[in-house]
């Protein structure tokens, strides 16, 4: 029986607990209750701001370090925390998503308040307002977006197709902000943004990420295959040009001409007039042309009417001989009647 109670106490303490474990799981928020689209600017006696995991200040934070004053924030959502009177707000920062004490913060009139504020505090030193230079773009994913300022947080630029590797970007602005990315303005299907620098060969070569032969003959490579694939795709198409052109017309042609048994005809009708009909046939020059390969059916049309009609004038004799055969036999029964008779 102890050994019994023991056991129910034991699972009654693992249920309990289980249960407030989830109870305060449950109550961290992780998504914001209203969507928002607006920016903020930091502005705190601290010197910044803390990035947290959830809308309360004993959750975890997600920095490091503080985000220093002057930052821009992109708002995507807020969240009302009625019990300490204070307004929390979705954000990214540095590809990651928490919330952040919007009473440290003052909202920016526009999009390009919330950039002249970054450019402002990264100092003069840090950005370069004419810069001119070209850079080619390279990311391990391949291709890279513009996006509307410097930083993932303004969002792309709309209407604006996929950065390739290898492509060649004239930068004619650049700023290294104070949270360590290094952004530049280009244009790009006759729309300027901006493009992370930390995205480009020359990038990649300081880091040791990039080899420049190795891409180079990957590029000849590749440009190999496409020229050689290209030109196979083509040859088919020469190829098939005097396929279509073998003009298997033109060799029917003189099939069709070389008819023995038109020719055999004259044999069938020993008449001095079908004898003529090779004078007509006897054209060789005729046969060269599209016309005269019209003129052996039309001889073999009057061949078959001329063996037909002779034909028919070779049939009618048969049925005279009968009717004469008949009127012989008939006669001669009367006759041999009427003598038997007498």
């Amino acid at each position: 029986m102890k050994k019994t109670g023991m056991i129910w106490l034991i699972a009654l303490m693992c249920m309990f607990f289980s249960v407030n474990v989830w109870a305060d799981i449950s109550d961290k928020k992780t998504e914001p209750d209203i969507k928002t689209d607006y920016y903020m600017i930091v502005e705190s006696k601290q010197g910044g701001i803390d990035i947290y995991a959830h809308p309360d200040l004993e959750s975890s934070k997600l920095n490091e370090e503080l985000i220093s004053n002057g930052t821009a924030l992109h708002i995507e959502g807020e969240v009302e925390d009625t019990a300490h009177s204070r307004t929390w707000g979705y954000v990214q920062y540095h590809g990651m998503y928490g919330y952040v004490p919007l009473d440290d913060c003052r909202p920016a009139q526009s999009r390009k308040e919330a950039i002249d504020s970054e450019l402002y505090i990264a100092g003069r030193d840090h950005v370069d307002y004419n810069a001119d230079y070209d850079v080619k773009a390279y990311t391990s994913e391949g291709t890279q977006k513009l996006y509307q300022g410097p930083g993932e947080k303004y969002g792309e630029v709309p209407g604006v197709r996929d950065i390739k590797n290898g492509e060649s970007l004239h930068i004619t602005q650049d700023a290294e902000l104070v949270d360590g990315s290094h952004w530049g303005v280009t244009t790009v299907d006759g729309k300027q943004g901006w493009i992370n620098l930390d995205d480009t060969e020359e990038a990649a070569r300081k880091r040791g990420e990039f080899s420049e032969n190795d891409t180079d003959s990957k590029k000849e490579f590749v440009t190999m295959i496409t020229t050689e694939e290209a030109e196979l795709s083509k040859t088919p198409e020469a190829t098939e040009a005097p396929m279509t052109t073998a003009m298997p017309e033109t060799t029917e042609a003189p099939t069709a001409t070389a008819t023995p048994e038109a020719t055999e005809a004259p044999t069938a009708t020993a008449t001095p007039e079908a004898t003529e009909a090779p004078t007509a046939t006897a054209t060789p020059e005729a046969t060269e042309t599209l016309t005269a390969t019209e003129t052996p059916e039309a001889e073999e049309k009057e061949v078959f009417v001329s063996a037909s009609s002779e034909e028919a004038n070779s049939l009618i004799p048969t049925p005279f001989w009968w009717i004469a055969a008949a009127a012989v036999i008939a006669v001669a029964g009367i006759l041999i009647y009427h003598f038997k008779k007498k």
